[in-house]
């Protein structure tokens, strides 16, 4: 399953020009500014519409950021959008205000053919610098653009000659393999960095067991990879809804977690609460582990364009979920 899902992952690192003051979570923010810039630096028909524009399939910012559905599409047709195929990892929730010379870093996350638009990304990353970020508006600039596993990461641009020096690090059915392998026969721990917005019955959920995240999880995934991979129009999923009821989850610490942001576009404010913390599982059975390791790398739940639904998978050692 989802063998034909790919997805780039970068960090960007910028630094501060002069003082900054960002919101407690800054996705909204960064993602705002990023579709700016990548608008500005893709658009070739500034005073057409995206859903009506003949380019809407090729456009960089169409694609990412309005991500319509194709005509004859075999999923989704009753939806005018698709999934938005990239992920935003924003500088760490908390801190708000930034000094001259301060270093800042944005996680990216592009999915399948959405890659094929990292140009226009590198240069839209220049653009939002240039544009500023937070309400006034502070300005900054790329110093490199750095790709890899946490403990392994090198630079692939450099900011200043604005030179590609390398490959981004690609994700894909492999890798995920060889993390599955990591995880198999143990007991795991979920742990919720960013509030986790999933529904359950129709409503968001402030529980976290399996059963609850994986049908959410599973819509999202095989979105992507129909829309963006060239994966296949369905999949029986009725057998791993069965599997994730049926995982016991041992513990858990989760708190409900209120964000309010301000959508430009829709000119209203926006609650974007959801869960934060942490539970624990007992092993999972072996077809959801690639399923919670593309998640791990592609959040759960709504806003995850933004940044929401970030978790990380820890290996649970006996006795850590009392």
């Amino acid at each position: 399953m989802l063998n034909e899902m790919t997805a780039i992952s970068m960090t960007v690192i910028y630094r501060a020009s002069e003082p900054l003051r960002l919101p407690w979570f800054k996705g909204s923010a960064f993602r705002g500014a990023l579709g700016q810039a990548l608008r500005q630096v893709s658009c070739a028909l500034r005073r057409q519409e995206c859903l009506v524009c003949l380019l809407r399939q090729r456009c960089a910012y169409s694609v990412c950021f309005e991500s319509p559905v194709p005509d004859g599409a075999a999923i989704m047709r009753k939806y005018p959008y698709a999934p938005h195929p990239f992920v935003l990892d924003p500088p760490p929730a908390g801190k708000q205000s930034f000094d001259a010379g301060e270093e800042l870093a944005m996680g990216v996350v592009l999915v399948g053919r959405a890659a094929e638009h990292l140009p226009h990304f590198l240069y839209a990353f220049h653009e939002m610098g240039r544009g500023g970020f937070g309400r006034d508006r502070g300005k900054a600039e790329v110093l490199r653009v750095e790709s890899g596993p946490a403990d392994a990461r090198r630079m692939i641009y450099d900011g200043g000659t604005q030179r590609l020096e390398g490959t981004p690090w690609k994700m894909n059915a492999e890798g995920i393999a060889r993390r599955c392998d990591v995880l198999r026969g143990h007991a795991l721990r979920l742990v919720f960095e960013t509030p986790a917005r999933f529904k359950s019955q129709g409503k968001l959920s402030r529980h976290a067991d399996l059963g609850l995240i994986m049908p959410g999880l599973l819509r999202r995934l095989t979105s992507l990879h129909y829309f963006f991979c060239g994966g296949p129009e369905h999949y029986d999923v009725r057998p791993l809804l069965e599997a994730a009821r049926g995982v016991n989850m041992q513990g858990s610490d989760t708190a409900w977690t209120d964000w309010t942001r301000y959508s430009t576009r829709q000119d209203t404010t926006m609650q974007m609460g959801g869960i934060t913390g942490w539970a624990c599982y007992d092993p999972v059975p072996d077809p959801l582990l690639p399923i919670l390791c593309w998640g791990e790398l592609l959040h759960l739940g709504k806003g995850s364009s933004l940044g929401l639904g970030k978790y990380r998978i820890e290996v649970q050692d006996n006795g850590d979920a009392a």
